[in-house]
């Protein structure tokens, strides 16, 4: 049996993004818990990031920050001086953005520990020609000003928000990344046809009706609905109207009457094995120059090898 991979989890500032984080060896975290501050090296460049932890995984993905050391009283002064300085020139951006004609919406301003870049993150309906914006604010500010244009969710990522549910959006709270949730999550889920029922505040599906496919499985292994089938019991035939996999029901009409059955009556033994393993059906982690191949065993005493990883994250 393959045995999962130990991997540390980082929140990265501003995009409230959560990393994996790249370690020359495990014993430089012996005096790291939870929810302390680290400093890392990443594609934005040294930052002051909050660990989160260790989880066991099948198919990681790939690091995006490397650690550097444990933040000192002077890393989190420094960031908190940063982070004051970007709420200024967030409405001073803003409002030179408004000047040049820009239609954007300013959303958060970063500079990272070693203050050398400023980020500008913005989400627009179109795309935005900033080259003049840009090498005026960068003699301006005498610094290099990368600018990020985000979608909506990620947007409602930086921002944060109260959904529907009346608890913090959650993405911002513990989500790793945007799972692909279309129209037909409505279906298989059994919800009224009415998609703007299930709409976030981002203006999109709503990402927690990912976190329910899991128990529907049941669903994309038995016939579908109004499909006829035939049962050995009576040696009749039987038209499928509804499944309902929580309560692990399914409505069959027989003739002229209907009837719930449980969905082990026309499922074959071990069917509950084979739903638990559907998921894995083609699931192979892909070979990465920073784990290779996934192995038998976690050898914790291991160097990884500090290739970087060249993938956008922020």
């Amino acid at each position: 049996m393959v045995k999962k991979l130990k991997v540390f989890k980082i929140r990265f500032p501003v995009v409230n993004k959560i990393g994996q984080l790249l370690i020359p060896h495990f014993r430089l975290l012996r005096h790291v818990r939870k929810g302390d501050k680290l400093v890392v090296e990443s594609e934005r460049g040294l930052e002051l990031v909050e660990f989160l932890g260790s989880s066991y995984e099948h198919c990681p993905n790939d690091p995006v920050a490397t650690f550097v050391r444990k933040a000192s009283f002077r890393d989190r002064e420094r960031f908190r001086r940063h982070q004051n300085r970007a709420k200024i020139l967030l409405k001073e951006l803003g409002s030179a953005a408004l000047e040049y004609g820009m239609n954007l919406k300013p959303l958060a301003v970063y500079i990272p520990l070693d203050n050398q870049r400023i980020f500008f993150y913005y989400s627009a309906p179109q795309r935005v020609d900033f080259r003049k914006f840009i090498r005026d604010m960068s003699k301006k500010y005498r610094k290099r000003i990368e600018m990020r244009q985000v979608g909506v969710r990620d947007a409602v990522q930086i921002k944060g928000g109260i959904g529907v549910c009346g608890q913090e959006v959650c993405c911002k709270v513990f989500m790793e990344k945007f799972e692909s949730v279309g129209l037909h999550f409505i279906q298989e889920q059994n919800l009224p046809n009415s998609p703007s029922k299930f709409t976030g505040i981002c203006g999109r599906l709503k990402c927690c009706m990912a976190f329910e496919k899991g128990n529907y499985i049941e669903k994309k292994l038995l016939p579908p609905i109004n499909s006829e089938i035939g049962l050995l019991e009576n040696k009749e035939t039987a038209q499928v109207l509804e499944i309902d996999p929580l309560r692990k029901l399914i409505v069959l009409k027989i003739g002229e009457t209907t009837k719930e059955f449980p969905i082990s009556y026309i499922t074959p033994q071990n069917f509950e094995k084979i739903v638990k393993a559907y998921d894995c059906v083609g699931c192979q982690c892909p070979p990465s120059p920073l784990f290779g191949q996934v192995k038998e065993e976690t050898d914790e005493t291991a160097l990884l090898s500090d290739i970087f990883s060249t993938k956008r994250f922020f």
